[in-house]
């Protein structure tokens, strides 16, 4: 098997705070998640997440007109240049302030920054790597606070920028002959936003938290500004302005209420009002259109895209509200289901990435889910006290099961038969069993003296892990009770059993993982993994980075497809693959860089140490997100105030059945990382006659096979691909027959893989009839090594179907759509030629 998985998405959040953007042609909307940034092709219905991170959490971030060039800056002021189109990062810069604006000249030649009270103007950098790629043109003082929003002309002349001390400037990029940077007073709180209006540089539309909306104009004459008109919103009950964007004779106005409202320009007419969230919002953004417009709520972690012409929502997405708890892939690997805090239960699409259909019947957090095996159902354990199973066909709760007594569930697994439904408790200590079906209690397992923390079904017996440092387990059928107990060194903290059910893995509180097999009894292997779960220091900690090791353990565990690996996440930033026969440490992913969490370093500077503690857990009150209350005898903020800053930690692990991803659920977000088979060059058992040319003279002599078996052991999907299409349909059964056997499981992966892009779907399938047909035996035997073959044929064929059912029931609907208006043209017809006659 190969390790070369990737960072592919990242799904769960939508949207954590800062600006949105949309390309230039309307169709994708740009995202700020934590460090990152998502792109939401709203015309291809795709999410995709770039694998680059800023330091720290993201504050801004500016597009090139012509949609190739994005930087982006996190709240220090550290930025990074990315090639949007080629998808690379070309270098990073340091501001060294904090930026809260940052917006390209409509000519693409430069940039500017808010740069603390200053405005700052850089050269854009090129598409390639340069040494210096930020140049600093000059810099513009005046402000007596911090520059808010930016804004250009649209002949890149002229700048006009906010700031918190509710004055606007109007600046020039180029010194001009008559002019003279000019103060725009008359606002009573911070400028949220300040443009040019359709006017012109000769007109400035400014927009204050206050609700107050001015209209700047210049005399042509004497070249003073002067209010032209004021107009005010509705502040009915403290509710204040919080972000706004302008797009032509567009004004958007969002409000902390959770509204915002539409105004036409330059008469302030208001076109439209709406309620989207019951927080106030973060950010808005108009496309380059004019049509959409798109929101984010920092509160809530929404993201939505109205269309305010249609008055309809093109895009509506929010992750869970607090942390994700769970995560589980369905048998068919097409959706990713995920429990949280929140009570809720979301259902992820894996080939679009968004989420498709949310739960929210629970009262209290979600600590579990699990799909059974037919993937129709998803089944959820809660803080509450249920264990509830979804329709996802219908999207209903249609079976709710309980126990007679108040308890708290902390897992949930379902065998798979899908008839037995089993729970465990974190206050009674017990495991409930019902029947699906009726929902009725079957038993309740007593034995364990600590919480349940894992469930697994083995072929008839339930395994159940505590945190009374066993393993038990049942024979839930017979009703036999415990059959068999491991005792461990440490409290249990998960476990789970292998595809073949022949093996469990339980991992324990001192960061080892057991491996026990069922069949013979006996403990057959270990890992000890302290030293690969890393350990930062926290701002407040009193002990060093090593001596944390000692808090660090796996909490979730799940095996690959064939067994042959384990993957394993927990209380630390890394998730391990460790090697299953050997029991060693294979591959280690870092799940974030992001800063912004805590216990991310190892060494922590002394120089941050204060007699009121560590400087960076104060409150600064550098204007984040609302007002500061100065004390008395305190110049800015609070030092009696501490901000909890949260620690990454993974709570939940799975492999994908097909074993070409997996996910995590952590503090970040749902994230997923895939095989990158595009750039990898693998060749098997290579000699001078294996190449390129050789094949494709194989193929010119209608020498099929050795041309296919040539470029299978160049394994190069490209040179597979080209083979396979010349061979005639009427030939495929023939070289099938005569393929070695060791070449026909490789060969199956190829097919997967078409199966799922290429246009060619019959000519595929009959590839693989051929292959199942003729070497079907022969796979039976080896069907544990590739059922991660099997599933991703499985995977292929549900979603083929999917969209050639959606698209065959479009086009019946459009056909009797054109035969009913054919009858009702027939029917005038008629009825115009029996008026002519009378």
């Amino acid at each position: 098997m190969k390790f070369s998985y990737e960072f592919s998405n990242l799904c769960g959040t939508v949207y954590k705070g800062g600006n949105l953007i949309f390309s230039p042609d309307s169709n994708k909307l740009l995202s700020p998640v934590g460090s990152r940034i998502t792109i939401f092709d709203m015309k291809g219905s795709k999410t995709v997440t770039l694998p680059f991170e800023t330091r720290k959490n993201m504050e801004c971030f500016a597009l090139s007109p012509c949609g190739n060039m994005l930087v982006c800056v996190d709240v220090e002021g550290r930025a990074i240049l990315i090639n949007l189109r080629k998808r690379v990062l070309l270098a990073h810069h340091n501001f060294k302030k904090p930026v809260s604006a940052i917006s390209y000249s409509p000519d693409g030649a430069h940039i500017a920054v808010s740069h603390g009270k200053h405005v700052q103007l850089w050269c854009a950098p090129g598409t390639s790597k340069e040494f210096t790629p930020f140049t600093l043109v000059r810099t513009y003082p005046g402000q007596y606070d911090e520059v808010s929003t930016i804004s250009w002309s649209a002949c890149s002349r002229y700048l006009v920028c906010g700031s918190v001390d509710m004055t606007v400037k109007v600046l020039s990029r180029e010194p001009e002959e008559n002019f003279v940077p000019v103060t725009l007073t008359g606002h009573k709180r911070s400028v949220v936003g300040a443009w040019f209006g359709p006017g012109g540089a000769q007109e400035v539309i400014s927009v204050s938290a206050d609700g107050g909306m001015f209209l700047w104009e210049r005399s042509a004459l004497t070249g003073k500004w002067s209010v032209l008109s004021k107009n005010f919103v509705n502040q009915a009950g403290g509710i204040h302005i919080t972000c706004a964007a302008l797009r032509s004779a567009l004004l958007v106005v969002g409000l902390s209420n959770g509204q915002f409202t539409l105004y036409d320009l330059p008469t302030f007419d208001q076109i439209h009002t709406l309620s989207i969230s019951q927080k106030d919002i973060s950010t808005v953004s108009i496309s380059p259109s004019g049509d959409l417009l798109g929101f984010g709520c920092r509160g809530h972690g929404q993201l939505l895209v109205w269309e305010w012409k249609s008055e309809t929502y093109v895009l509506k997405q929010q992750g869970h509200s607090y942390n994700m708890n769970c995560v589980s892939y369905s048998p068919d690997s097409l959706a990713i289901a995920t429990g949280g805090d929140d009570g809720k239960v979301k259902v992820w699409s894996t080939e679009t990435g968004f989420c498709y259909v949310t739960f929210n019947e629970h009262t209290a957090g979600v600590t579990d889910v699990h799909f059974r095996k037919t993937g129709n159902v998803a089944l959820s354990a809660s803080l509450d006290g249920t264990v509830r199973a979804f329709d996802l066909y219908r999207y209903r709760n249609f079976r709710t099961m309980t126990c007679p007594t108040p308890v708290q569930f902390s897992c949930v697994s379902c065998d798979a038969s899908g008839e037995i439904v089993a729970a465990g408790t974190t206050d009674t200590f017990q495991v409930c069993t019902w029947n699906m079906q009726t929902g009725r209690l079957l038993e309740l397992l007593s034995g364990h003296a600590g919480p349940i923390s894992s469930l697994v079904f083995t072929e008839g017996m339930l395994v159940s892990s505590s945190w009374d440092k066993t393993a038990r387990v049942w024979d839930t059928f017979e009703r036999k009770g415990t059959t068999d107990t491991l005792t461990l060194s440490s409290d249990c903290t998960a476990v789970v059993a292998s595809p073949d059910n022949t093996q469990i893995a339980v991992a324990t509180l001192n960061s080892e993982i057991t491996f026990y097999n069922l069949k013979l009894g006996v403990t057959v292997g270990s890992v000890e993994g302290r030293n690969d779960l890393w350990a930062g220091r926290s701002k407040d900690d009193l002990i060093s980075a090593d001596s944390q090791k000692l808090n660090r353990c796996f909490t979730s565990l799940s095996y690959s497809a064939d067994g042959s690996v384990i993957l394993a996440g927990g209380r630390s930033k890394y998730i391990c693959i460790y090697n299953v026969e050997q029991t060693v440490l294979i591959k280690r992913f870092e799940v974030s860089r992001n800063l912004s969490y805590d216990a991310m370093l190892q060494f922590l500077r002394s120089d941050n140490m204060t007699d009121q503690g560590p400087l960076d857990l104060m409150e600064t009150g550098e204007h984040e997100h609302g007002s500061e209350i100065a004390l008395p005898g305190v110049s800015r903020g609070d030092f009696s105030k501490r901000r909890v800053e949260p620690q990454i930690n993974v709570q939940s692990v799975q492999f994908c059945p097909t074993g070409q991803s997996w996910c995590a659920a952590t503090t970040e977000g749902l994230l997923i990382y895939s095989l990158d088979n595009t750039l990898t060059f693998d060749p098997v058992d290579l000699d001078t006659d294996i190449t390129p040319q050789t094949m494709r003279a194989a193929l010119v002599s209608e020498s099929y096979l050795r041309g296919l078996v040539i470029s299978l052991r160049l394994n190069t999907a490209e040179l597979v691909v080209e083979v396979l299409e010349q061979v005639p349909q009427d030939q495929i059964h023939y070289v099938v027959g005569a393929l070695p056997l060791h070449h026909v499981t490789s060969l199956l992966k190829f097919l997967v893989d078409q199966l799922s892009t290429s246009r060619h779907l019959n000519f595929y399938l009959l590839w693989i009839s051929s292959i199942l047909t003729t070497h079907g035996l022969a796979l039976k035997k080896s069907s544990s090594q590739i059922m991660s073959t099997l599933n991703g044929i499985i995977s292929a064929l549900t979603a083929q179907t999917r969209t050639l059912s959606s698209l065959c029931d479009s086009n019946q609907y459009f056909l009797d759509v054109i035969l009913t208006l054919g009858k009702v043209q027939k029917s005038n017809n008629l009825l115009s030629v029996e008026m002519d006659v009378l």
